[in-house]
């Protein structure tokens, strides 16, 4: 007898192809058979006549690092439909760390991974372990921060690392890959991974290669310098025969507004010579990263603290490249404080040409007021993108959908400190959206772009498409309604349209609540 069965669903499988209607069958957690019609019965049965039955989504561009191990239960991505989540972006990973180092883990998650503050080292292995103790409703896998490397090895600091020091990175990062990590996560333009030199990316990148996982690369420019940005990548993926995938593809600087189709020929030119290049985007405008990122890289070298001190007191060109990244990221009607993270919530929602008039300031001198009174914790939404540009990559069916975002809880005792970018909320029924509405993309490739993309760039075999003898990861939604419901002031807000959610033959989003259920599971590269 079969455990689930969905039927009357027009299926779109995730590999492209013409979307049909049939029933599908689970057992054990797996894709038992797929028919036009299953005659027996089962100890439960969905009717998903009307509705469209996928594959979970993969979200490729995840920050959710701790939610494995939160002690609260974290809602915005199941809501969404995603059932796994690729964390460890951008640099900065749950792994490798050292508790009382220089790591990027905080002292409550190296305390809920088991350790106390000794030194210890926090891995792959213990990642995995402490999630599996917990129990968490859909599943996560990881990439290894190259911030994380350098913070365990070199420190903080603005230097190369010396030969020993470079062995010593590639060792751990070899140990990391060897137990699952699904590849290398690069911020170049986060410090520490920003200092990374090319001899210091390609070693890196060699060491991933061998284990044939991903570089995956928040790009040391996305601005004026993006073009040079995506080269240097293609060099490293043709030096070493790496994977690499690019984070968050756009283009976020009013100055190349319209100028994305040259930065996609250059992603099938580098294609076409055989090197392995893949991107995921975000279906917004607008960007959301901290305010210190309009700082010089070179003015955060030594850390935080070192960081303000240079804000306190400008010397040399801080106050030029300050106002020409201000300038880049969209001005100062185009940037708006999202969180102060609970000190001025009166602030937030507003942009920096109104807290100029508040504070009867400079640009310059109002930024580094924000900076100076946030302590250096002050997060921004950048509306720097052309529309137009952001729905010429979405239109794009080998370009995979990702949210670079978190999965919030929606308890407001939980969230009230937080004004997150609502990509955390509705990225992927927001995705959908604009590719029905704006007819960017028919039903069967937009559902690919969320599922078979994204499990074939990560080498995952078990997901992504619905066929038999697969995980039973399955979103049903209405391809008719499904839409984002919140904004950029009001973000905590469910999206519409995304009826079922199920991992592992276990219906984890039902009628608009989230079940006792806890199936997932950290998935291993090569496993």
């Amino acid at each position: 007898m079969l455990d689930l069965i969905i039927r009357g669903g027009l299926i779109a499988d995730g590999t492209g192809q013409t979307a049909y209607h049939a029933d599908i069958g689970v057992k054990d957690g797996k894709i038992a058979r797929i028919e036009p019609e299953i005659a027996e019965k089962a100890a439960r049965e969905i009717d998903a006549q009307g509705l469209v039955v996928a594959p979970g989504f993969l979200d490729i561009h995840s920050h959710s690092d701790l939610m494995p191990i939160a002690e609260w239960l974290p809602e915005s991505k199941l809501y969404q439909g995603v059932t796994f989540e690729l964390v460890g972006n951008c640099g900065g990973a749950p792994v490798p760390t050292i508790h009382d180092g220089a790591g990027t883990l905080s002292r409550y998650a190296a305390g809920k991974l088991g350790f106390p503050a000794d030194g210890s080292f926090i891995g792959t292995e213990t990642y995995a372990r402490a999630a599996a103790d917990h129990g968490h409703s859909t599943n996560y896998g990881t990439l290894v921060g190259h911030s994380n490397l350098r913070s365990c090895v070199v420190g903080l600091d603005n230097r190369d690392p010396s030969e020993a020091e470079l062995a010593a990175m590639a060792e751990l990062l070899d140990r990391e890959l060897t137990d699952g990590a699904f590849g290398m996560s690069l911020g170049l333009i986060y410090p520490p991974s920003a200092f990374a030199g090319t001899p210091e990316l390609d070693a890196m990148a060699e060491v991933v290669a061998k284990h044939d996982g991903v570089v995956s690369v928040h790009m040391r420019n996305e601005g004026k310098r993006v073009f040079e940005a995506l080269e240097e990548m293609i060099g490293v993926a043709r030096r070493t025969g790496v994977h690499v995938e690019i984070s968050h593809f756009k283009i976020m600087t009013k100055s190349l507004w319209g100028q994305s189709a040259r930065l996609l020929e250059m992603v099938d030119n580098a294609r076409a010579e055989g090197l392995r290049i893949d991107c995921d985007q975000y279906p917004y405008d607008a960007s959301y990263t901290g305010l210190s990122a309009l700082v010089p890289k070179w003015a955060h070298s030594g850390g935080r603290e070192a960081l303000l001190e240079r804000v306190k007191n400008p010397e040399g060109t801080l106050a030029e490249e300050l106002l020409a990244e201000l300038e880049s990221r969209g001005g100062i009607h185009r940037v708006m404080i999202a969180n102060t993270h609970g000190r001025y919530p009166e602030w937030e929602g507003l942009m920096i040409a109104d807290m100029m008039e508040k504070f009867g300031m400079s640009a310059l001198d109002t930024v580094r007021e924000l900076l100076i009174r946030n302590e250096g914790s002050c997060s921004g939404i950048y509306f720097a993108q052309y529309e137009q540009d952001v729905e010429r990559i979405l239109a794009r069916p080998d370009i995979a959908v990702g949210s670079d975002g978190y999965n919030y809880s929606y308890d407001p005792d939980i969230n009230k400190l937080t004004r997150p970018h609502p990509r955390s909320f509705a990225t992927f029924p927001h995705a959908l959206e604009l590719m029905r509405d704006k007819k960017l993309l028919p039903l069967e490739a937009a559902v690919r772009k969320m599922t078979g993309v994204p499990a074939a760039t990560l080498g995952i075999t078990d997901r992504g498409i619905l066929e038999a003898g697969k995980a039973a990861d399955i979103t049903i939604f209405d391809w008719n309604t499904v839409c984002q419901t919140g904004d950029y002031l009001n973000p905590y807000s469910r999206p519409r349209g995304i009826e079922k959610v199920i991992v592992a033959g276990q219906v984890i989003v039902e009628d608009g609540q989230i079940t006792d259920a806890r199936p997932g599971q950290i998935l291993r590269h090569g496993r």
